[in-house]
């Protein structure tokens, strides 16, 4: 359920969360070797001297460009979802692409009281929560499972002590089927309940640290980051105090940040906006990103920009052409592939990458094309990856159709306007002269009529 903002919240909320740090200190997440990051910039496919072939003359290339901060090299995540009550309200977009955008049953005819009232939703697949779904399954078709692992937390609240508020759906895993039925889960049972973030942030931090409680076992060495979606404010643990539930929920965070825990926020919509200080301590007391999603159906495009990789550029060519990728497709995790143009017999393919402390690198590799050698031999996840490219490629080439098209109309339409512009001018010159010879031709007539009338002489 969505609390209403309280006068001032911001304001005492930040006095509260700097007498919550001023007694339990920051300390920036531990790194396991005190040193700056390593570049780690990897090219897995096509292999160094292979021959390959495609009819399409383009080759699949993929690898890892990855900041190394010590031994980080794995990844283990935990998605945290908001079931609370107020997930249930329309997204806004159409997020089953059925053709029409649930919205607030009545709320058109109810005017101001429509935006208010606790109104059904017409489609529930475009829910809030069907949105953050949909962004998390954005995100986990970028990661790979031979180095992250990943676990999805649910949360909402109650007032009973004996029913938890949070729940693991799924615990770390490499298996992503299992995470996306659990997503599926998740949606079937539906919205419900009040706002409990100092459960949900206990909970996924038990999970990343594998403790005794745990349903997930420990990894030593993993970057450890919570994904934690809302769309409110903090309602529970204590109900009707939203400062001690602000209070509490900061410092949970502040205990992850200790355990080298990341957590990157989202807030989803007016109400998490409305007052968002919770989820922006959170974020920075971890050293993670807080990022405002004013419109839930933005969800899905913010997601594909996730990134835990510390790159901050990344570009594939093909050296012996000096022709980049035509696609590149950068994943959260470091992982990348692209579609790259091949000539007939040897080519370069090189990779570079800039890590967000400047660090840069080059990888390259000699592969030989024929246009009849066997295709590229590839994994079920390299082939959905290509599948992206070509998709994206696709989608690019329709923008580009249409951006023709219209360039296309608009030049007709600027020779149409031209053409009425000289028709136009013609045809005034042609209504000009023809007054001026009627107006002669009246001149002359009057003439005539007048030298009729005049008595002879």
């Amino acid at each position: 359920m969505r609390a209403s903002a309280l006068p001032l919240f911001a304001c005492l909320a930040a006095v509260v969360c700097a007498q919550a740090l001023a007694a339990d200190p920051v300390t920036k997440p531990k790194l396991t070797a005190e040193k700056p990051p390593e570049l780690l910039l990897e090219i897995d496919s096509p292999t160094n001297g292979a021959v390959i072939g495609d009819p399409m003359g383009s080759a699949f290339v993929s690898g890892k460009a990855l900041a190394l901060f010590g031994e980080y090299q794995t990844f283990d995540i935990v998605f945290v979802v908001d079931t609370s009550d107020s997930t249930a309200a329309p997204s806004g977009a159409d997020i089953d692409g059925d053709g029409v955008i649930g919205e607030r049953r009545g709320e058109k005819f109810l005017s101001i009281l429509g935006r208010v009232l606790p109104l059904p939703n017409s489609d529930k697949e475009d829910s809030i929560l069907a949105a953050e779904i949909a962004g998390v399954r954005v995100l986990l078709d970028q990661l790979d499972p031979r180095t992250t692992r990943v676990g999805v937390v649910a949360f909402s609240g109650d007032n009973d002590a004996l029913t938890p508020d949070a729940y693991t759906e799924v615990p770390l895993t490499t298996d992503y089927g299992k995470v996306g039925k659990g997503l599926d889960d998740i949606f079937r049972r539906g919205p419900k309940g009040l706002t409990n973030m100092v459960s949900a942030v206990n909970l996924a931090t038990i999970e990343l640290l594998g403790s005794q409680s745990a349903y997930s076992a420990k990894r030593e060495g993993a970057k450890r980051v919570i994904m934690f979606l809302t769309d409110g404010q903090p309602t529970l643990p204590l109900e009707n105090s939203q400062l001690q539930n602000a209070k509490m929920a900061i410092q949970q965070a502040v205990r992850a940040a200790k355990l080298d825990v990341r957590i990157d926020t989202f807030a989803i919509g007016e109400d998490a906006l409305s007052e968002p200080v919770v989820v922006v301590e959170m974020a920075r007391v971890t050293s993670g990103v807080f990022t405002p999603v004013k419109n839930p159906k933005d969800l899905r495009a913010i997601f594909e920009d996730v990134s835990f990789s510390d790159i901050d550029e990344l570009t594939v060519r093909n050296k012996t052409t000096d022709v980049a990728a035509e696609e590149l497709i950068s994943n959260a995790d470091g992982s990348f592939s692209a579609l790259l143009a091949m000539k007939v017999g040897e080519n370069v393919i090189e990779a570079y990458a800039r890590s967000t402390d400047g660090t840069a690198g080059r990888r390259e590799i000699k592969v030989k094309f024929l246009a009849g050698a066997e295709a590229q031999t590839l994994t079920p996840r390299m082939v959905a990856q290509r599948n992206r490219l070509l998709e994206n490629r696709l989608l690019e080439l329709q923008r580009r159709r249409v951006e023709i098209k219209a360039d296309a109309d608009e030049e007709v339409r600027r020779d149409l306007q031209v053409e009425i512009e000289k028709e136009r001018e013609e045809a005034k010159q042609a209504a000009e002269k023809m007054r001026k010879e009627i107006e002669l031709s009246v001149e002359r007539q009057e003439q005539a009529e007048q030298r009729r009338s005049a008595p002879a002489p």
